[in-house]
């Protein structure tokens, strides 16, 4: 792709994204300031003077109230404009647009952190220990940061499974920097962050993950982490993971009991890296010795 055409993409990308926003009579400050971003930014996008990553496009097209539509065609287009080689999955696009539009959010997690709430080596490790190519493990990383600029809409309740917390990823200053970010993020405004203890035992368990979204004229939805893509709006659905929650609810600590919980947590990781966990720098070692 030619640098002509790249900017044709970007420009052609930037005006139909500047009319959605029109048309949904939201100034470009206004859209900046929910988005986290600064005025001048929205003013290059709409301009075609600024890459836009695809992830990006799914939020500013959720807020100016994109159709499926709206959105196919303006994911085709910063696909053309980019040509990174990386896509959005189908379900990581619903996510994006659901949890963007969303006006409170309710989620369980039991065996990491939470996506939205993972530092970047966290996150990072995470995708790695899983066998992700570097390639995609940057860009999915690159987008799981993007989707934390949502925490400052606030309207997060949190439910994390202890031993999720435990769950040693990236090494100790990785995990004790995760847990001090957790802790810093417990006094932020419109975020509640609870620890559900692991010493309950079979009380802790409420299966696998799952995010419930309430919106203002829509009616709630679950996203259940089951099999990729499945997302529930059916009222019997939403009714049982409702129940879920209001038991998760009775059986986790307090905000500030959770707090303390985090505190120690991070505090346990605050120490040096054990060299048992560090094979190649022994082998390494080892081979400076012969």
């Amino acid at each position: 792709m030619g640098d002509r055409e790249y900017t044709a993409r970007a420009r052609e990308l930037g005006q139909k994204l500047r009319a959605l926003r029109e048309k949904a009579g939201l100034p470009a400050y206004d859209l900046a300031d929910r988005l986290g971003w600064s005025a001048s930014k929205v003013s290059r996008i709409e301009s075609g003077d600024r890459n836009l990553a695809e992830a990006q496009v799914v939020r500013y097209a959720a807020y100016c109230g994109a159709t499926p539509n709206d959105m196919d065609i303006l994911q085709l287009l910063c696909r053309e404009a980019r040509n990174p080689g990386y896509w959005l999955t189908q379900r990581l696009r619903s996510l994006l647009y659901y949890e963007s539009t969303a006006i409170t959010s309710s989620s369980w997690d039991s065996l990491v952190v939470p996506g939205i709430l993972q530092t970047q080596e966290y996150a990072t490790a995470l995708s790695t220990g899983a066998g992700v190519s570097p390639g995609l493990t940057h860009h999915y990383v690159g987008i799981r940061m993007e989707r934390q600029r949502q925490l400052n809409h606030g309207g997060f309740t949190f439910y994390v499974h202890e031993q999720a917390l435990r769950l040693r990823v990236g090494g100790n200053r990785v995990m004790n920097e995760q847990l001090l970010k957790l802790v810093l993020l417990t006094d932020q405004a419109g975020i509640s962050i609870r620890v559900v203890p692991a010493d309950l035992g079979e009380r802790s368990h409420f299966g696998p993950t799952f995010i419930r979204w309430e919106y203002e004229r829509h009616r709630p939805l679950v996203s259940v982490d089951i099999e990729p893509g499945l997302f529930l709006e059916e009222k019997p659905f939403v009714a049982t993971y409702q129940a879920k929650l209001d038991r998760i609810k009775e059986v986790a600590l307090t905000v500030g009991q959770s707090r303390e919980v985090l505190a120690a947590l991070a505090s346990e990781f605050d120490r040096p890296e054990d060299p048992r966990d560090a094979p190649d720098r022994m082998a390494e070692e080892q081979l400076q010795r012969t």
